[in-house]
């Protein structure tokens, strides 16, 4: 049991750096606010209250939808909530206004007839960054505040929001991946369902067409079909190695984003959103070091070049 609970503490609270959770939350933001900025969520105040139905969230904490007005209002005030968040200005309390009014407008469509999942780990992310502390770097708020208090370079506090977002996905990919086998045993691998569904998609009932019309060339080949469908169930159910093998990760993380794109080609479902939190699986600190290495690298040979060319003095030697 000790060990167990120092691997578990080791997981969550692992020494992480503020630069690596400023990067993930400065991309996810970043992307997320651009891709919400088209999105308007008022018409969704003028429907008839006979077509509300509301998801357990809305039944449980009483919510309605707002006027037109109320709701114009409220995702201008989330809008520009992702962007300070992003850009990293008066972040605490722009996470938290994000993470607040981010589940209401986003979870509002699912309430007419249709539910989707497209939406839930971002309204986790957003939740898990507003109680961070992601604006300790790369934020105006440093630049402008250069000597407000902070954790530890290396502290937990940077690890465990990003752990949360792994485990959050995994538990999204297993639920997925166990669904398939629950209902449909391996006839969801070994029959033409699969092709079925790839041919579906092409009739415009999704919340979003197919990029393309690969689908009905892929659905001709069942070889390719049974393949496919294969690979989706393992991808799925294995996903939540990544939380304890790096080799894992390298292959699955990677194969699941493939995944996501391989869907939103072929079949329409919009997935976009869910892709912006494979953010949280970049190394950061890694990728500083190597492109720090390479600079200096760069950097010796121009000087390198330099004293060959009896261009460089004593004064600009390196030291």
């Amino acid at each position: 049991m000790s060990a167990l609970h120092r691997a578990w503490n080791r997981f969550w609270f692992a020494p992480g750096t503020a630069g690596a959770l400023g990067m993930c939350r400065l991309l996810f933001f970043g992307m997320l606010s651009i891709w919400m900025l088209p999105h308007d969520f008022s018409p969704w105040g003028g429907y008839s209250s006979v077509f509300w139905m509301p998801i357990w969230l809305f039944d449980v904490a009483h919510l309605r939808p707002l006027s037109v007005d109320g709701l114009m209002l409220a995702q201008t005030l989330w809008k520009t909530a992702l962007v300070l968040s992003a850009v990293g200005l008066f972040t605490r309390p722009a996470m938290v206004v994000a993470a607040v009014l981010g589940p209401y407008l986003m979870g509002l469509p699912h309430n007419f007839g249709q539910t989707q999942h497209f939406d839930t780990l971002v309204v986790l992310v957003l939740v898990a960054l507003a109680l961070s502390r992601a604006g300790d770097a790369w934020s105006l708020d440093v630049l402008l505040n250069p000597g407000q208090p902070r954790v530890p370079d290396e502290s937990g506090e940077y690890t465990w929001p990003i752990r949360f977002v792994w485990v959050a996905m995994s538990l999204i990919f297993f639920a997925a991946g166990v669904s398939k086998l629950r209902h449909s045993g391996l006839d969801w691998i070994f029959s033409d369902s699969f092709a079925l569904l790839l041919l579906r998609q092409q009739y415009h009932i999704s919340d979003g067409e197919p990029l393309t019309t690969w689908g009905i060339a892929v659905a001709r080949h069942p070889w390719l079909t049974h393949a496919m469908a294969a690979s989706a169930v393992c991808v799925e159910t294995l996903f939540p190695l990544v939380l304890v093998s790096r080799r894992a990760r390298a292959l699955l993380v990677p194969a699941g984003l493939l995944f996501l794109v391989g869907i939103r080609l072929l079949m329409g479902p919009t997935f976009e959103q869910f892709m912006m939190c494979y953010v949280f699986w970049v190394p950061w600190e890694r990728m500083a070091v190597i492109v720090r290495d390479h600079a200096h690298v760069d950097i010796r040979r121009r000087l390198a070049r330099a004293d060959a060319d009896g261009l460089l003095t004593a004064a600009d030697e390196p030291r």
